[in-house]
């Protein structure tokens, strides 16, 4: 076990060595595929385009009629869906739709904001170049092209161009399993009529939401009581369940935190503490094939802690790519003495002043205070070797909702 905490790259250079815990894969119907990963190299059945066709709303005529005419003879029409073969002649222009099969003999299309009618003549306003909104068959993609890589997540953009080749079912790797529980005696289901030193669940409306994604199987194990036999029994037996264990609280140093010993004597701890603020008492292990994620218990830590580390190595270990959450470049609005050698995060609000993006310090900060994630935007990163933010210095920010 480190004896030190683990800097964020340490982590992530960690996560980044874990292998794939999903080996098997199901077919799924393209509509039903979202967040899913591909589970091989997926190759294009068609080209695409499938066949020369026009890219606007015009007129196709010959290369050699180009420099001499700019009147041309028109009765002729080309529809999207048209399975007609047409040739142009000589001193004519067809009338083509986008998406149109382009005639066999023309690779040329006059739009039509460029030319007038008169009759069945066609009057060029503007003469076009040899070439011009014309699609050759393949130039997007070709037939047998990998147009996706093993690992790849299926989304809105790529789902689309696999319809587009042809495809309607794909082979992804079956979901992953996660169980998660909360952890404290203290813990309650929502109510208002809390008594003594009772607090409200969060926590499990917060992972029971992280974890609904298409590529997770999730399952709630229940609250841990704070009783080291008891949890003990809970995890081992647990672990033979599920690919991945998340737990929220119970990870500290009290008396009462009894997970880090568990998971020592169970199975391996490859690291306890982080340094990061907030998020310290995180710990990562495994007992046999499971992972055992074991995140602090103040909400805001575990919203965090999860979404800039956590979801990257689960996705990896479902068979994607561990991929870190995008960021944008923020210019501080506010001055602060930063009081620990730790990375930050630090929840701010952003505005946008003379379009440059203006990050505001949100004025409760403490890893316990849940209105700051609900009342901020998103999280600046200061490093660790940073002592002092002042006014105009620039951070990376991540906005909420592309962590959550």
């Amino acid at each position: 076990m480190n004896k030190s905490p683990l800097t964020k790259k340490q982590i992530v250079n960690l996560f980044k060595k874990q292998k794939i815990v999903i080996f098997n894969s199901e077919k799924v119907n393209l509509e039903n595929s979202e967040d899913r990963f591909l589970y091989k190299n997926i190759k294009s059945k068609i080209n695409l385009p499938p066949f020369n066709n026009s890219a606007v709303d015009g007129y196709a005529i010959l290369k050699t009629d180009l420099k001499t005419k700019k009147v041309f003879f028109c009765n002729r029409r080309i529809a999207a869906g048209d399975n007609k073969k047409i040739k142009v002649k000589p001193g004519e222009a067809i009338r083509i739709f986008t998406g149109a099969k382009m005639p066999s003999n023309s690779s040329t299309v006059v739009m039509q904001e460029n030319t007038y009618k008169k009759g069945n003549k066609i009057h060029l306003i503007k003469i076009p170049k040899f070439g011009d909104n014309y699609r050759l068959k393949g130039e997007d993609i070709k037939k047998n092209q990998i147009i996706l890589k093993k690992g790849s997540k299926l989304n809105q953009q790529n789902i689309n161009l696999i319809a587009a080749t042809g495809i309607s079912k794909i082979k992804v790797f079956k979901k992953i399993k996660i169980g998660f529980f909360t952890s404290g005696n203290e813990l309650r289901k929502p109510t208002k009529n809390l008594k003594n030193s009772e607090i409200n669940n969060s926590n499990y409306y917060s992972l029971n939401n992280l974890l609904d994604k298409n590529f997770i199987e999730k399952n709630f194990c229940g609250n841990l009581k704070d009783n080291f036999k008891s949890i003990k029994n809970k995890i081992f037996n647990t672990s033979k369940k599920f690919n991945v264990i998340i737990t929220a609280g119970g990870a500290s140093v009290g008396d009462e935190d009894h997970l880090i010993r568990v998971l020592s004597e169970l199975g391996k701890v490859y690291f306890w503490r982080a340094a990061i603020k907030p998020g310290r008492p995180i710990a990562v292990g495994k007992i046999n094939k499971c992972y055992i994620i074991c995140l602090p218990g103040n909400p805001v830590s575990v919203q965090l802690l999860y979404s800039m580390l956590v979801k990257p190595l689960i996705e990896k270990l479902s068979g994607g790519n561990f991929k870190l959450p995008s960021s944008s470049k923020i210019t501080a609005n506010f001055s602060m003495k930063k009081k620990t050698k730790r990375m930050e995060w630090l929840r701010v609000n952003k505005e946008t002043i003379n379009n440059k993006n203006i990050a505001n310090k949100f004025p409760k900060q403490g890893s316990g205070m849940i209105s700051s994630i609900s009342y901020s935007d998103g999280i600046i990163e200061i490093d660790e070797n940073v002592s002092q933010v002042n006014k105009g210095d620039i951070f990376d920010f991540y906005n909420y909702e592309s962590l959550f």
